[in-house]
């Protein structure tokens, strides 16, 4: 679903009374309400891996599943706006039952199976949906129920640091003639921690790029003058920054 930047808002953050206050453009909120276990699709054997070189083998179990359950909800002025971008948000769910390949970011890329989605099925919507509103301070409000299926491998083990702070922009300007905003997100407190996987957006073009691995990101075509960069990264508020283009490297707190 191609959303307009110029236009309209995409946020994770939790739909409650005071976020909502804050809204001032039109906003699709994709509210993680629940993680379990999909029992149905556990693996009952064991993986048997074997090594011809030095002649041995092993077995593990297989990954675990786990569904990643959503509640989005659409946020505009008029309720009849609202209705539209949710039902337009609903054709585009619909269409890929499948997560594409070609959207994937950062750790989803390294997914070992494929990533099943459902949306807007009775069974898994929240028993009473008027608890999950109450909840979270707000009147009920129209919401899809939309569900993405991760595999989990309980031997992984994680040796990257844990990103929990604002994250810090580096911007600088490359390419001759057509600009380019490149730069880094990095960590507010330890700016060598690089922030990966946030979405970094060029609101004047609707240029967009993910952070990599290292934190950086590279957008073209950048318009010449004052520009401003909006940041979305799972578990902060939505961060913008207005910026010069071009202009010499800069290091920017958000």
């Amino acid at each position: 679903m191609p959303l307009n930047p110029d236009e309209i808002d995409l946020t994770f953050e939790i739909p409650n009374r005071e976020w909502s206050g804050r809204l001032t453009r039109p906003t699709v909120n994709c509210f993680l309400y629940d993680i379990r276990e999909n029992q149905r699709l556990r693996a009952a054997g064991w993986d048997v891996r074997t090594n011809p070189t030095t002649r041995s083998g092993g077995r593990s179990r297989g990954p675990l599943r786990f569904d990643a359950t959503y509640q989005i909800t659409a946020w505009a002025r008029a309720r009849e706006d609202e209705h539209r971008l949710l039902w337009r948000t609903l054709a585009a769910l619909v269409r890929h039952p499948l997560l594409p390949a070609d959207v994937l970011q950062g750790g989803l890329q390294e997914q070992p199976m494929p990533m099943p989605t459902s949306v807007a099925q009775a069974e898994q919507m929240p028993a009473n949906i008027g608890d999950l509103w109450q909840g979270l301070d707000n009147p009920i409000h129209p919401s899809l129920t939309y569900v993405v299926t991760l595999a989990l491998d309980p031997a992984m083990t994680v040796t990257s640091p844990l990103v929990l702070r604002a994250p810090v922009f580096q911007l600088q300007q490359i390419g001759d003639g057509s600009l380019t905003v490149a730069g880094r997100v990095a960590d507010r407190e330890n700016t060598a921690t690089p922030v990966v996987g946030a979405l970094v957006l060029l609101l004047e073009t609707g240029g967009r790029a993910f952070t990599g691995d290292d934190g950086t990101f590279a957008i073209p075509n950048a318009p010449r003058g004052r520009a401003t960069l909006r940041v979305y990264s799972e578990g902060r508020d939505t961060q913008d920054t207005v910026v010069d283009i071009p202009g010499p490297s800069v290091e920017l707190l958000v």
